[in-house]
C-alpha cells in the first residue's frame, strides 16, 4: 500500500522502493506538492480537465512510471473493483467521493449515485492528518474507525487511504473493510482475559490492575482506600452436595448481592461514587472489593456489615433454600509501608481470622494478626515434616462401664511432640491438618498405629478393648477410607468389632446418600460407629434410623452442669432415652466428678469417659494405669480415686476385673 502513514507523520514507503533513495519524509514532500498542485493558495481548487465521476480511469499509485497502461490492464482493474467483497472508494484528496463501488455503498448505507460529490467524512469519523492550503486532506494510511449509519447504527471498519493519479490530477483510493467480526472476537478476547466469565466480575489480573491504581491514587490525594476478601462459609458443603451447577447458582447469586451492596455506595461515605467500586472474583468462592475514598475504618464496617445482613436472606436453587455466610477481612491503604502483594496478603490474613472465628464476620488486620499468622506458618513448615520425622504419638483415654466399672475401651487422641516447643495442644495443630490436607496422611497413620497397639497390648496379655478413633471430615469423605480400614484390620490381625470410628453429626449430613453408603460399608467389614458430641450438630432422628450407627456420646457441654443446670440435665435424659429406644449404647464425655457419674447412673447412660477415670496417657502408662485399676461395682459411690489428672492407684493384678 502507498503512502501509509506512520506514528511520527511520516509515510511508509513500500519495500520495491527502499533502497532506491526514497525516504518517508520525500515521499510526503512530494504527496504535499501533488495536493498543492490542484489547491491554489487562496484555498479554491484548481480547474480540473478530468470529469468529476472516474468510472473509473486508469488509476496510477503515485511514484508509478511506465509507458502506459493497457486496456486490458484497464478491465482488470474495473472487475476487481466492481465485485470486490471489501468498500473501494475513489475521492478527491479533501475526502470529495468521485467513485464507488457496490461494497462500499452498502457499507455507507446508500446507492452509489447518491453518494458521489459528497464528503466521505459524513459517515466516516477521521482525525485529519494534514492541512493544506486552508484545506483539510483525508489522513493518509491505515486506521480503525467506525461508518456513521444514521438510523442503522454504527459500523466498525478498516479504512486504507494511499495516494493514486486519476486523470492527471491526484485522488485518493480507499479500501474499506466491514471488522464487525474482528472487532467481535476481540473484545470477547479482552473479556475472557480481564473478567470472569461466570459472574461477569473483574477477574485476578483486573482486580490486581485496578488495586494499583487504587494505591496511586489513594498515595497522591491522602485519602484511603479499602481492601476487602470475602470467602463463602462451608461453599464446599454446598459445592459437593448439590453439584457444581448448584454451586455456580450461588456463585452468581452471591455476586449479584455483593454489587448491589456497593452499587449506591454514596449512602455509606457521600463523597464516593460507583467508579470507586471494584467487586471482583478471584476464582473459586473468593471475591475482593476495592473501595476507594473512603472517610475511614467506619465506612469500610458498614460496608461490611450490609455484605453480611443481606447474605442472611436464603437462596433458591432448585426449589430448595440455600443459606450462606461469608468471612471478610479487610485492610486500609496507606496505612504503614506496604505494596501491593502486601496489602493483599494483610488482607487474605484478617479474612482468615474471621473464618477461624467461625464465620459470618468482618475482621481489620492489624500487627499482631501479622505475628500470629508468621507464627501459624512457622507452625505449618514444621507440621509437615512431623510425621517422616516421627513426632506424632498417641495417647489413650480409657471409658468404663457405669455400672459394672470394667474398663471397655479407650479413645486413641493426637499428641505432636515439636522438638523445639515439647507438647503442641491439640487445638494448635488438629484444624491445620485439616486446612491443608495432611489429615489424610496422618489419619491414616493413626488408624494403623491405634491398631496395631492394641493388638501388642493383645499379645502381653491385656484383656480385650474396644479402640475408638475420631475421623475428620476430609478423612470421612476420602474415597480409600473403607480399603484402608480393611487392610488396617487385617494387617493387625484385630476383630472389627473391637475397632471404633467416632463422627460428628455435621459429617453424617453433608452428603447423606454418600454417608449411608460409606457407613453400611463399614457395618459390612463389622466396625463400629459412634456420634461424637451428639447434640451439639444436627441431631435428627431420621438420620439415626437411616445409618448404620452404634453409639451416641453425650457431649461434655452437657455433662458439665448435669448436676445443677435443670436444661442440660433434661438433654442427657433426652439423649439417654432417645439411645435406649433406637437400642444404641450412649457414653457421656467429660466426666469429672462422682456426683456427675452418679447422675449419669440414675439416667440409664451406660458408659463415662473423662478424668474421674484418667486423663489421656501414652500406651505404657495406660498399661500401668489398667493395672493398678480397681474395679468394683461400687467404685463410683464413693471409693477413694485419685485426682483426676493421675492415674488410679496402682494395685495387684488379681484385684483387676477386666473380663
Amino acid at each position: 500500500m502507498f503512502g501509509r502513514q506512520t506514528s511520527n507523520g511520516t509515510l511508509a514507503v513500500p519495500s520495491s522502493m527502499q533502497g532506491r533513495g526514497h525516504t518517508a519524509r520525500k515521499s510526503l514532500m512530494a504527496v504535499r506538492d501533488r495536493i498543492s498542485n490542484w489547491v491554489k493558495p487562496n484555498g479554491e481548487r484548481a480547474p480540473v480537465q478530468a470529469p468529476e465521476r472516474l468510472a473509473p480511469p486508469s488509476f496510477r499509485p503515485s511514484g508509478y512510471r511506465s509507458a502506459g497502461v493497457s486496456a486490458k490492464g484497464d478491465d482488470k482493474f474495473r472487475i476487481v473493483f466492481e465485485n470486490s467483497l471489501e468498500g473501494i472508494v475513489v475521492m478527491r484528496p479533501d475526502g470529495r467521493l468521485l467513485s464507488c463501488n457496490d461494497a462500499a455503498a452498502r457499507l455507507l448505507g446508500g446507492a452509489s449515485g447518491e453518494l458521489l460529490g459528497r464528503n466521505l467524512t459524513d459517515w466516516v469519523v477521521t482525525e485529519p492528518s494534514q492541512t493544506v492550503n486552508g484545506v483539510t486532506v483525508f489522513p493518509l494510511g491505515i486506521l480503525e474507525t467506525v461508518v456513521h449509519r444514521g438510523g442503522a447504527g454504527k459500523v466498525p471498519v478498516e479504512v486504507s487511504a494511499s495516494l493514486i493519479e486519476g486523470g492527471g490530477h491526484p485522488c485518493l483510493l480507499v479500501i474499506l473493510r466491514d471488522i464487525t467480526e474482528r472487532k467481535a472476537a476481540q473484545d470477547r478476547l479482552s473479556f475472557l482475559a480481564n473478567y470472569d466469565s461466570l459472574t461477569g466480575l473483574p477477574n485476578r489480573a483486573l482486580f490486581r490492575d485496578r488495586l494499583s491504581l487504587a494505591m496511586r491514587r489513594a498515595e497522591r490525594s491522602g485519602v484511603p482506600v479499602a481492601l476487602m476478601f470475602l470467602d463463602l462459609d462451608r461453599f464446599k458443603v454446598v459445592n459437593d452436595s448439590l453439584g457444581h451447577a448448584a454451586g455456580d447458582l450461588l456463585l452468581q447469586h452471591v455476586s449479584t448481592k455483593l454489587a448491589n451492596c456497593v452499587r449506591k455506595v454514596d449512602s455509606v461515605a457521600r463523597n464516593v461514587d460507583s467508579e470507586t467500586v471494584t467487586v471482583s472474583r478471584l476464582g473459586g468462592d473468593e471475591f475482593t472489593i476495592i473501595f476507594e475514598a473512603i472517610r475511614g475504618p467506619e465506612d469500610a464496617a458498614l460496608v461490611a456489615q450490609r455484605i453480611l445482613d443481606s447474605l442472611l436472606e436464603p437462596c433458591l436453587i432448585d426449589g430448595q433454600e440455600i443459606f450462606i455466610s461469608c468471612s471478610i477481612g479487610i485492610s486500609l491503604y496507606p496505612r504503614g509501608e506496604c505494596d501491593l502483594d502486601g496489602l493483599i496478603r494483610q488482607t487474605d490474613m484478617a479474612m482468615y481470622r474471621s473464618k477461624t472465628h467461625g464465620g459470618g464476620m468482618y475482621s481489620f488486620y492489624s500487627l499482631e494478626m501479622s505475628a500470629a499468622v508468621e507464627a501459624r506458618l512457622q507452625t505449618e513448615a514444621s507440621l509437615r515434616h512431623a510425621l517422616q520425622r516421627n513426632e506424632f504419638t498417641l495417647h489413650y483415654q480409657p471409658k468404663a462401664d457405669l455400672l459394672t466399672g470394667r474398663v471397655t475401651g479407650v479413645e486413641a487422641l493426637l499428641r505432636w511432640c515439636r522438638p523445639e516447643e515439647g507438647m503442641v495442644p491439640p487445638d494448635r495443630f488438629i484444624s491445620m491438618l485439616e486446612d491443608t490436607g495432611l489429615i489424610l496422611p496422618v489419619g491414616a497413620w493413626v488408624i494403623r498405629t491405634a491398631c496395631a497397639e492394641l493388638a501388642r497390648w493383645d499379645s502381653i496379655g491385656m484383656p480385650p478393648l474396644a479402640m475408638a478413633v475420631n475421623l475428620s471430615a476430609r478423612q470421612f469423605r476420602d474415597n480409600h477410607l473403607k480399603q484402608l480400614i480393611a487392610d488396617t484390620l487385617l494387617d493387625s490381625g484385630i476383630a472389627p468389632s473391637r475397632l471404633e470410628l467416632e463422627l460428628t453429626e455435621s459429617q453424617l449430613i453433608e452428603d447423606s446418600d454418600k454417608s449411608r453408603a460409606l457407613l453400611d460399608g463399614l457395618a459390612e467389614l463389622g466396625v463400629k460407629v459412634a456420634i461424637d458430641d451428639f447434640g451439639t450438630g444436627h441431631s435428627s432422628l431420621s438420620y439415626l434410623k437411616r445409618f448404620s450407627i452404634d453409639t451416641l456420646k453425650i457431649d461434655r457441654s452437657f455433662v458439665r452442669d448435669i448436676t445443677n443446670s435443670e436444661e442440660d440435665h433434661a438433654i442427657a435424659t433426652a439423649v439417654v432415652a432417645l439411645g435406649r429406644s433406637l437400642d444404641l449404647r450412649v457414653v457421656a464425655e467429660g466426666v469429672e466428678t462422682l456426683h456427675q457419674a452418679d447422675c449419669l447412673r440414675a439416667l440409664g447412660c451406660d458408659q463415662i469417659q473423662g478424668y474421674l477415670l484418667s486423663r489421656p496417657l501414652p500406651s505404657d502408662q495406660l498399661v500401668a494405669w489398667l493395672i493398678g485399676y480397681r474395679a468394683k461395682r461400687s467404685f463410683l459411690r464413693g471409693a477413694d480415686l485419685a485426682s483426676p489428672s493421675a492415674p488410679m492407684p496402682l494395685l495387684s493384678v488379681a484385684d483387676m476385673d477386666l473380663d
